[in-house]
């Protein structure tokens, strides 16, 4: 036998209600002859019901007019099903019965909880007349049950006390023939028939009472989602339907926001260990989420993330607290002879604080009842402070399987804090099911999905907003589409590309850009670019996991990295500018990165894709001291000087590499030395130097005065200079040697220069547009270290902010 119970969703339309009845009906045929379903009011009724009682206080019309409008709105539902008129106006004198309710609530404007109780019956009454009608009219042996004949409870009103002795014998009496028990869910009365009721959302526990009493084989909840979800679906799009959790854990999640079940609706069913399953009327097929008495097998230590919004913090803090006995009793004894319920708990081991959480609906209410309860100790100093923080959310990762299971609160609080999410209360019970956390309400969304990510998915999540799709930010992104199958496949990473933007124009998506199509798209978009309504996005739309790739060159660019750095927001970059911008500027980046959980990844800055700075970081965490540091690090310059001969003349090769894209597209950007000049300097300070640009000796390729030349004047008077390039060729070669523009770092001496190199030695081997980097160091000192390969193109280029932007996701919890 079992019991089923739907929703008031599952009965909003005449489609809904035929797709309950091939429910019904389905289960007779798989031999149940005894079934009882309980039933919620249609959608939206209890709530009609209540702002009637309302309106009639004010205004009787204004009742009168919304109890029209339900009992048209269940003619249009019901009509289409009940065919004989007869059975529909035999439902007439229950709304006569209301109307001269409303009328009386009216005459004398007052509603007491006892009349709003008996008021709101009527959804639930009228519901299930109508279902049994129906259920005749297909010939269905259906029996009408007004479930206050069945539950009893204490007289109290809108969450009454149930008398679960009483209440057994009376549904077992009433249910012994074997029929389609159409019983009226939420509604009870007292010993004495007074109507009371289960409060909200309580045909859940009406359908565990019943499935209690008659030993029910399992009682089905069916309502308008899958199940019981790993997160809630509007706020985590990957969220996934739970096929089993345990008493406890729905019991939990119940209790913490997951609007899927009634929190006491399992106290019967644990009783006599009856299964409970949460199924979809919408979608039948669906096997849903059993909630049992057996302990879950998955992997996965938290089994559901629930979140409370609407919540307000108290905090009593005092020294005068410290130590002295019955603080807490008469604290919460106010709060409860003022029926103010307490939803968590977090006190200091010192005693210096208690804080508590409320719905922020009591939250002043609970506030005035402290400060009069603890007048004197404020007064006379005990007690320094009762204050009050609103918009705050609790959120509550559950499991059974977090019982026992080392490291869990670590890495909820590290993934967290790597997104800039500030806890402000924590609590834990002795089970250690169930961590609770309170932030604030803003951040919701983001904490909710960072956790669900953290704990849940086989695959890290980066969402990524790239500024700079030019040549090397759209390579870039060609290399993300392409790799995505492996990156998933291979390494559990799911790269998002949530932003796009050029100098002109940007994409914005929360999910995810098509990357198949992105230039059409930004082609044909309307929003400017704008670095802070990016940080604005970000913000609003809770995305965690954010990643800002600039793939600019941007100094503008460059100063923004604070704001993204402050809020979290990991930063990935080939742009030299913010590395070679002041020194206060550099210490404040670093200092952000340390204070705010967020990642800077800057391996592209010198070698392009070459392993250049982690390397130096390695070696500088294991202790090594860095003695010199000596590269060619242009891969324009060494592409000019390695081609130097009697044969080919500097102009020759210049124009050549300018033909090959080598070049800027001023080629004296690359001349003046400058681009070697700030690969220097992050160098240095990557080692501890703390120099600014005017620090390092740079020298420049050609003479000042060619750049007061027009770029067509320039090329016009470049054959000029060849003989003094075949000169210091010549006087390099007598000592058999070969030039080659090189940036060296030492402890007094940083500079970027033509240098003569003995053309055996490691630098002179460099060819085309290569790079190479030595390393001396106390451990490395007969035989550097050596790193050499491309230094520039773009496929290398877009590889190493790749690179960068994996291993960054690899520091993520």
């Amino acid at each position: 036998m079992k019991v089923l119970k739907f929703g008031g969703t599952s009965l909003a339309t005449s489609e809904r209600i035929h797709a309950v009845f091939n429910i019904i009906k389905k289960n007779l045929s798989a031999g149940g002859n005894k079934i009882i379903v309980v039933v919620s009011a249609t959608a939206g009724t209890t709530d009609e019901l209540i702002s009637s009682t309302a309106a009639a206080i004010q205004k009787e019309a204004t009742a009168q007019f919304i109890l029209r409008n339900l009992k048209n709105r269940h003619k249009a539902i019901f009509e289409p099903l009940i065919k004989e008129s007869s059975l529909m106006s035999a439902i007439d004198p229950l709304y006569q019965e209301l109307q001269e309710l409303i009328h009386g609530i009216s005459l004398v404007h007052e509603c007491s909880p006892r009349v709003l109780d008996y008021v709101v019956s009527f959804g639930e009454r009228l519901c299930a007349q109508y279902l049994s009608f129906y259920g005749e009219s297909l010939n269905l042996p259906v029996q009408y049950i007004d479930a206050r004949s069945i539950i009893k409870t204490e007289k109290q009103h809108n969450g009454a006390a149930v008398h679960l002795q009483e209440s057994e014998a009376l549904i077992q009496d009433k249910t012994k023939q074997d029929r389609i028990y159409l019983v009226t869910g939420f509604i009870s009365s007292s010993l004495d028939e007074v109507t009371t009721n289960l409060g909200r959302g309580g045909s859940d526990f009406s359908a565990a009472i019943i499935g209690s009493a008659l030993h029910a084989e399992q009682v089905e909840i069916w309502t308008d989602v899958d199940g019981f979800m790993s997160a809630d679906p509007n706020l985590v799009k990957d969220a996934f339907v739970l096929p089993q959790v345990s008493y406890e854990e729905a019991m939990e999640l119940s209790y913490f926001g997951a609007k899927v079940i009634h929190p006491q609706t399992l106290i019967p069913a644990i009783r006599k260990k009856i299964p409970v399953y949460i199924k979809n009327t919408l979608n039948p097929a669906q096997p849903g989420t059993l909630i049992s008495s057996t302990r879950n097998q998955a992997s996965h230590p938290v089994r559901g993330i629930a979140s409370v919004d609407g919540i307000s913090m108290i905090n009593v803090q005092g020294s005068g607290m410290v130590g002295v006995p019955g603080i807490s009793s008469r604290l919460f004894s106010a709060l409860a002879q003022k029926s103010i319920n307490v939803i968590m708990i977090s006190q200091a081991s010192s005693e210096h604080s208690i804080c508590f959480v409320v719905d922020s609906r009591m939250a002043d209410d609970a506030r005035a009842v402290l400060e009069k309860e603890f007048a004197y100790e404020q007064t006379t100093g005990k007690i320094d402070v009762i204050d009050k923080i609103d918009m705050l959310t609790i959120l509550a990762a559950v499991g059974e399987n977090m019982r026992g299971t080392p490291g869990i609160a670590g890495r909820l609080f590290s993934a967290l804090g790597q997104n800039s999410i500030n806890v402000v209360a924590i609590a834990q019970g002795s089970s250690e099911r169930n961590v609770s956390l309170v932030i604030h309400e803003q951040q919701a969304k983001k904490a909710v999905n960072v956790i669900h990510s953290s704990f849940y998915l086989a695959h890290r999540i980066a969402n990524l907003f790239l500024f700079g799709a030019g040549q090397v930010g759209g390579v870039l992104l060609e290399q993300i589409k392409d790799n995505a199958v492996h990156l998933k496949n291979e390494h559990n990473l799911q790269l998002n590309v949530c932003g796009i933007a050029n100098s002109e124009k940007m994409l914005l998506n929360p999910r995810d850009i098509d990357l198949s199509q992105w230039q059409e798209e930004l082609s044909a978009g309307t929003l400017k670019s704008d670095l802070q309504q990016v940080l604005r996005f970000i913000q609003t739309e809770q995305i965690h996991n954010a990643i800002f790739v600039d793939a600019t060159a941007s100094k503008e660019v460059a100063l923004s990295y604070p704001f993204f750095l402050r809020q979290g927001i990991h930063i990935v970059t080939p742009n030299k500018r913010a590395g070679t911008m002041t020194y206060e500027y550099y210490r404040e980046l670093k200092s952000l990165v340390r204070n705010h959980g967020a990642q800077y990844g800057y391996e592209t800055t010198v070698g392009a894709g070459m392993p250049i700075i982690s390397t130096l970081d390695s070696f500088l965490k294991s202790g090594d001291h860095i003695q010199q540091i000596t590269g060619i690090l242009s891969g324009t310059l060494n592409f000019l000087f390695s081609n130097l001969s009697a044969r080919r003349k500097f102009s020759t090769i210049l124009k050549q590499a300018y033909q090959r894209g080598y070049t800027e597209p001023d080629p004296r950007e690359d001349l003046n030395g400058m681009d070697v000049g700030r690969k220097v300097l992050i160098l240095a300070r990557e080692i501890g130097m703390e120099l600014d640009i005017g620090d390092i000796d740079i020298q420049t390729v050609l003479p000042e005065k060619v750049n007061t030349l027009s770029l067509q004047e320039f090329w016009q008077k470049l054959p000029d200079y060849d003989p003094y390039f075949e000169s210091l060729r010549l006087e390099a070669k007598k000592r058999k040697r070969v030039l080659r523009f090189v940036g060296v770092v030492e402890p007094d001496h940083c500079f970027a220069k033509i240098l003569e190199i003995d053309r055996n030695d490691e630098l002179a081997q460099i060819k085309s547009t290569d790079n190479i980097v030595l390393i001396k160091t106390d451990r490395y000192q007969q035989s550097p270290m050596c790193i050499k390969g491309p230094g520039a193109g773009l496929q290398v280029t877009a590889a190493g902010i790749l690179g960068d932007i994996i291993g960054l996701i690899h520091h993520l919890t």
